[in-house]
C-alpha cells in the first residue's frame, strides 16, 4: 500500500493553503499514491483566526472534496472546523478521513489541545478512537501534533500504546504543525533530539509504523513571502517511521512530497 505526506506550507491565508493542498493531491495522483496525510491545521491554518472565517474554510473544503473524489486518493485532511455534536456546536481540531470514493469515513479530533487553539479536546475517557479502513482486516488510528507528546502532562497511557493494543492497527497516522524556531536558537537541537528519539520510540513501544507530516512555514505565516518556505527547519522530520528507524529520509526545510511502500500485515477475518 502506498501511503504519502506531503510537507507543505500552513499559514493564515486559506486560499494559499487551500492550493497547495491541491497541488499536494496532484502529486499523490500522478504518483499512485493510495493514502496521503496533510500536516495539521493544513487547511484552516494553526491559531489563524479561521473561526472569523468558516464560509470561505467551508467553501475550500468543498474544493479540497472535489479534488479529491477526482483523484480518487484516500485523503487525510489536517484542518481546523466546526462541528454540530451533541454538546452543541463545537470546534475541533481534526484529521477529517475521506475515502477514495469521496465520502468521509470519519474525523479524529486532537485529544490533547493547548492554550490559543480555542478547539474542544477529544474525551479519550469517553469519546472512541476513530479508526479508518486501510485495507481487509488492517486500521489506522490517528493523531495530532500533541497527541503524540502531550500525554504525559494529561498523566495518562501514551496514545500510541493505546492504539497499538487495538487488534489490527496497522499505521498511526500523526500530522503536526511544531513551532518554527530558529535553527540558531539553543533551544532547537534539544527539542529536535527529543521529538525524533520519542517517535522512534513511539514506534518501538507500539509496534506500529507512524506515517507523520511536518508544516514548513510558521504559524503566522502570510502566504506572500515564497523565501520563508525554505527558511526554517521542520519542527520534526516528517517521514516513515518503525521500530527499526525512519525507513525515509525527508528533507527538513521546504515544500516536501514523499511516499512509502508499506506491506500490510496479512490478517484472518473473523466475521
Amino acid at each position: 500500500m502506498r501511503i504519502a505526506g506531503a510537507q507543505i506550507p500552513v499559514g493564515l491565508d486559506i486560499q494559499v493553503n487551500k492550493q497547495e493542498i491541491l497541488k499536494a493531491i496532484d502529486w499523490a495522483k500522478e504518483n499512485e499514491v493510495e493514502h496521503l496525510l496533510t500536516p495539521e491545521g493544513a487547511l484552516s491554518g494553526w491559531c489563524s483566526g479561521w473561526q472569523n472565517k468558516e464560509e470561505e474554510l467551508v467553501e475550500a473544503l468543498r474544493e479540497v472534496e472535489k479534488a479529491q473524489i477526482d483523484a480518487g486518493i484516500f485523503l487525510h485532511l489536517g484542518t481546523c472546523f466546526t462541528e454540530k455534536e451533541n454538546v452543541g456546536i463545537v470546534h475541533r481540531n481534526q484529521i477529517r478521513h475521506y475515502h477514495k470514493d469521496g465520502y468521509i469515513q470519519g474525523a479524529t479530533n486532537k485529544t490533547f489541545c493547548v492554550d490559543g487553539e480555542n478547539c474542544l479536546s477529544r474525551d479519550h475517557l469517553r469519546d472512541p478512537v476513530t479508526l479508518i479502513e486501510l485495507s481487509p482486516g488492517n486500521l489506522a488510528a490517528g493523531l495530532l501534533c500533541n497527541d503524540m507528546w502531550g500525554y504525559h502532562e494529561a498523566g495518562v497511557r501514551p496514545l500510541t500504546t493505546v492504539y497499538g493494543s487495538i487488534p489490527g492497527v496497522s499505521l498511526i497516522l500523526h500530522a503536526t504543525n511544531g513551532a518554527k524556531v530558529r535553527d540558531d536558537d539553543p533551544s532547537f537541537e534539544a527539542f529536535n533530539k527529543w521529538h525524533d528519539g520519542f517517535l522512534w520510540m513511539s514506534a518501538f513501544s507500539c509496534g506500529v509504523p507512524i506515517l507523520t507530516v511536518d508544516s514548513c512555514t510558521p504559524w503566522d505565516w502570510d502566504g506572500k513571502d515564497e523565501d520563508v518556505i525554505t527558511m526554517r527547519r521542520t519542527s520534526s522530520e516528517s517521514g516513515v517511521i518503525d521500530n527499526t528507524g525512519w525507513k525515509t529520509s525527508v528533507p527538513r526545510y521546504g515544500r516536501q512530497y514523499f511516499y512509502y511502500d508499506l506491506t500490510l500485515p496479512e490478517r484472518e477475518i473473523v466475521n
